[in-house]
This record gives C-alpha cells, sequence and structure tokens, in this order.
C-alpha cells in the first residue's frame, strides 16, 4: 500500500476529512488548517444550518477577516453524517470517493459531558470513533488517522506521571467521558496494529480561551461553570435559598489544598496538534499529550468560581456525612469536582520533541481566567 503523508505535500494542497469542525476546539483547527493551505471536508450532523456557514459565522466572531473567510469557504466542502451509524450513515459508493482524495483523518468530534450517562456518551465517543476508523480502513494509500481524545484518559489515577505510552484501566473512571475516551483510544491503538496503518492520538488537557463568552461561539469548561454559578445565584440563590447580602455560605468539596489541574489554551491546543500531524512520519499509533508545561492550583480555581456566587468553597479529605441544600445544589452539577483531588503531572516528551518546544508558553495565571470568563460577572 502506497503511503501519501501530509509532511510530503508541503507544494501541494492537503485534503482534511474532519470531525467537530464546529466544537470549540473544532473552529481553531480549521483555523489552523486553512493557514496551512489545506481543503477541508467536514462531516457534521445532518439538520440545521451549513457546516460552512456555521464556521464562517464563528470565524467572523473570533475577529478573522472577510478575506480569510472567503479563503476557508473556498477550500471547504462538506458532508451530513450521523457519527453513531456504521461509515457514518454514507453510502458505499460516497465513501469510496471521500477516502481516494483524503490525506488525513482528523477526528474532533465528541460529547464531553463530565456528568452524563455511558447510554448517552458512548454512541457519539466509541461508537463514532469505531465508524471514522472504518472509513479509514478504506484509503486505498493509507491515510494517517488523527483522533482527539483527551489527558483525562488517566482516569481516577491522582497522583505521579502520566506518560503518553499509558493507557490503562486500572485505576478507574472518574466519569464515563474518561471511560469512553480511554476505550475510543484503545480502538485506534488496535485499528494501527492490526491495519498497518498510520495513527496519531493527541491528548489535550483542559482547554480555555481567555476570549470573553461570545454569543455564537462554544463555551469552555470554566465558562460553562461560571456561568451556571452565576446563573444559579441571579434566579434562585443557592438552592433556591435567599442568602443575605454579605453572607456567603460554606460548600465543602472533597479535595486536598495541593490538587492542580492542566489548563490549555485552545489555540494553542490547535496549533500544536496541526504542527505534529504535519510532521508525523511514523507506521504505528503515537500519542502526544496536549498539555500547558505549568499547572494552574486548584486554589486559584477555587478562587475564580467564588467570584461567580456567594460561596466559599472548602477542600477537605472527605465529604460530610449530610451534605446542605446549597452542597446538594453545587454538586449536583459539579462533574469537575473529583479534579480538585488530582495532583498528577503529565509528561509530554514525544510532543516537545516534534514540536522542539511545549505545547504553549502562554500564562494562564488568575488574570487569563479572569479574561474568559469576562461579561459572566
Amino acid at each position: 500500500m502506497s503511503r501519501r503523508r501530509f509532511h510530503e505535500k508541503r507544494n501541494e494542497t492537503v485534503q482534511v476529512v474532519l470531525t467537530g469542525g464546529t466544537g470549540f476546539l473544532g473552529l481553531r483547527l480549521v483555523r489552523e488548517l486553512v493557514n496551512r493551505n489545506c481543503s477541508v471536508t467536514l462531516l457534521s450532523r445532518r439538520g440545521g444550518a451549513s457546516a460552512i456557514d456555521r464556521i464562517s459565522h464563528a470565524l467572523g466572531r473570533l475577529g478573522e477577516t472577510p478575506e480569510f473567510i472567503q479563503k476557508f469557504r473556498r477550500r471547504a466542502d462538506e458532508l451530513d453524517i450521523e457519527i453513531e451509524r456504521p461509515l457514518f450513515g454514507l453510502p458505499d459508493d460516497r465513501v469510496e470517493k471521500l477516502v481516494r482524495r483524503t490525506d488525513m483523518f482528523l477526528h474532533s468530534a465528541g460529547n464531553i459531558d463530565l456528568n452524563t450517562g455511558a447510554r448517552a456518551i458512548r454512541p457519539v465517543n466509541v461508537n463514532g470513533t469505531q465508524n471514522f476508523l472504518d472509513i479509514a480502513s478504506r484509503s486505498p494509500h493509507g491515510a494517517p488517522f488523527c483522533h482527539v481524545s483527551t489527558a483525562f484518559v488517566a482516569g481516577a489515577r491522582r497522583s505521579g506521571t502520566v506518560a503518553e505510552a499509558d493507557l490503562i484501566d486500572t485505576y478507574g473512571f472518574e466519569n464515563e467521558y474518561e471511560r469512553s475516551k480511554c476505550d475510543a483510544e484503545s480502538l485506534v491503538g488496535r485499528w494501527a496494529r492490526e491495519s498497518g496503518m498510520p495513527a496519531l492520538i493527541m491528548r489535550p488537557s483542559i482547554l480555555l480561551t481567555d476570549r470573553p463568552p461570545t454569543p455564537g461561539l462554544p463555551a469552555h469548561p470554566l465558562q460553562t461553570i461560571s456561568g451556571l454559578l452565576r446563573a444559579s445565584t441571579i434566579e434562585r440563590g443557592i438552592a433556591g435559598l435567599s442568602i443575605p447580602r454579605g453572607l456567603r455560605p460554606v460548600i465543602h468539596m472533597q479535595g486536598q489544598a495541593d490538587a492542580r489541574l492542566n489548563c490549555l489554551p485552545v489555540e494553542d491546543a490547535a496549533r500544536a496538534i496541526v504542527s505534529i500531524a504535519a510532521e508525523h512520519r511514523s507506521t504505528k499509533a503515537e500519542t502526544y499529550h496536549i498539555v500547558h508545561p505549568d499547572d494552574v492550583s486548584a486554589t486559584t480555581l477555587i478562587e475564580l468560581f467564588e467570584k461567580f456566587a456567594p460561596i466559599r468553597i472548602v477542600l477537605r479529605p472527605e465529604l460530610p456525612e449530610r451534605l446542605s441544600p446549597a452542597e446538594q445544589r453545587f454538586h449536583s452539577y459539579a462533574g469537575f469536582a473529583a479534579y480538585f483531588r488530582h495532583t498528577r503531572v503529565f509528561d509530554d516528551r514525544n510532543a516537545r520533541r516534534v514540536l522542539g518546544a511545549p505545547c504553549s508558553r502562554t500564562t494562564v495565571d488568575m488574570a487569563y481566567l479572569l479574561a474568559g470568563t469576562h461579561g459572566i460577572l
């Protein structure tokens, strides 16, 4: 089987097939691909406005020029798919036509809800990955498959150093999202071994931006959490309680004072993913941690959350036997809460080897976090 490589087509147009192009990361992947003069086939769910129109609008909201948006539109086409169905619901002849001209398959679609159950999340994250792999298997020239996973496949492994080669489930998982992404990674690795076709697995950490929440743009996790806290306070207080001005009820969370989370600007993540994909030369599956060199402390994140609701968050080794009404409400949508027990770090030597540097040099501090949630306050 002949191999067409991304890096071998520097003077030609590279054709990328992309899922998830309208998402928080996907929009930035599209921008990076167009900046590299790639052509992009967008695979998106049936119904509603076209993916090209939605992305064009979003690129405008991100500050791109009309000239860049027109360049994107010239280089983009789209296919409506049903991600849970075999071959995405596409007829065989359409799949064959698609794979003949594809230089890279880039899978960024996924359900990222930390609070949902397996029944809702696995059809997209696991079955959807297998369905895309089945399409990629038909590539006559062995186009590589680039899979966007998450650093949080490490699951409930809460301390130590997580290597890029690590993929084990012996620690369990904090939520079904992590489990589904771990299982999807296993599918990609097995596919690469059995088919002999190249695969890249990208594991980004928590993706953020310092752009304030903007209508028409997908939100990042901290924007969502901060918005929920703010809305809860405005609409009905905490748990429907009337909170006197100046009073800050204590919310206990299970965690430890030295906990930390890895947070990465989405713009840097997209740049790293596309750069690594462009340089990929391996004929087997390679995994890359797309992470920041410096973690954000749990105390910094708690300070951020306390700005959006009249509460005081206190970390303790174990939760009290009985939660207050305010704590019950807080924990009902705090799918992130388990991460305040984590002190682990992610080794990123594979990513650094290809990039020649960390994935990001952007400072992610309180000023950055506040800029990315400005407008919620």
